[in-house]
């Protein structure tokens, strides 16, 4: 697959870019079932609704709802299928257009997961950038956000500030865990500016690490799945001795 100039330019300017119907009906039916097997065994790594204290969350593990699993990690080493749609060639001849490298890793230490939005105790997330807790050289890390089922307001669907990866942000609009305050005079008009990024069945969503995003809670009664990994060139470099650098980049180059 290649980017037009047009597709380009829309990254360029507003930090995402949709690609509709990029992955099978099947192929998203197999994930799913995939995926329900894994969260019926539980089967770990995976982190809970309750670690992240997000609004809507439940506050401790012990409390109704709080063993609700939030996402399954290292989904590269869960099943072969996973690590198929990491490395498949439209998703990652698109990012390499995008960087303008012909050079593309995975890096196995952020996302690399299935997110989940479970019915009843899902959480809402708060504008952020994912690289206000990675640790890399640079800002330059696309995210692949596949769409294994519909996404809708209704269910949790992403919303992003488009532009926002080319923003310089205050300190004092972000409170201590990097989130936008939604009330600081800074923010006001740039969050006016929100758009809901809704999805149907194997669309995926390419956008930058660096734009800020947030997504709702599920507010339906079935159960939304997003496949998610995270790229850059060989460029960008993981800083030694953190998260970021815990597991080593996979080459996704065909």
């Amino acid at each position: 697959m290649t980017l037009s100039a047009a597709q380009l330019q829309q990254f360029k300017i507003d930090g995402y870019l949709v690609l509709p119907k990029l992955l099978s009906s099947s192929d998203c039916e197999t994930l799913i079932d995939i995926t329900n097997k894994h969260l019926a065994a539980r089967q770990e790594p995976f982190e809970l609704e309750a670690s992240v204290k997000y609004p809507g969350a439940p506050t401790s593990p012990d409390e109704l709802g709080g063993q609700t699993i939030r996402r399954l990690l290292l989904a590269d080493r869960r099943d072969p299928a996973f690590l198929n749609i990491a490395k498949n060639t439209q998703i990652t001849d698109g990012i390499k257009a995008i960087l303008r490298k012909e050079m593309l890793r995975l890096n196995p230490n952020h996302h690399n997961c299935v997110m989940t939005k479970l019915p009843e105790f899902s959480s809402e997330t708060l504008w952020h950038r994912d690289t206000r807790y990675w640790h890399f050289s640079d800002k330059y890390l696309v995210n692949a956000w596949c769409a294994l089922d519909d996404e809708l307001a209704a269910n949790g669907a992403m919303k992003v500030l488009p532009g926002s990866h080319r923003w310089q942000v205050r300190d004092s609009a972000l409170d201590e865990e990097q989130f936008l305050i939604l009330d600081h005079p800074f923010n006001q008009d740039r969050l006016a500016t929100a758009r809901t990024i809704e999805l149907k069945q194997g669309d995926v969503l390419l956008f930058s690490a660096h734009c800020f995003h947030a997504a709702g809670k599920n507010t339906t009664s079935k159960a939304k799945y997003s496949l998610v990994f995270t790229y850059h060139d060989d460029t960008t470099k993981a800083i030694k001795n953190t998260r970021s650098d815990l597991l080593p980049p996979i080459d996704v180059q065909a």
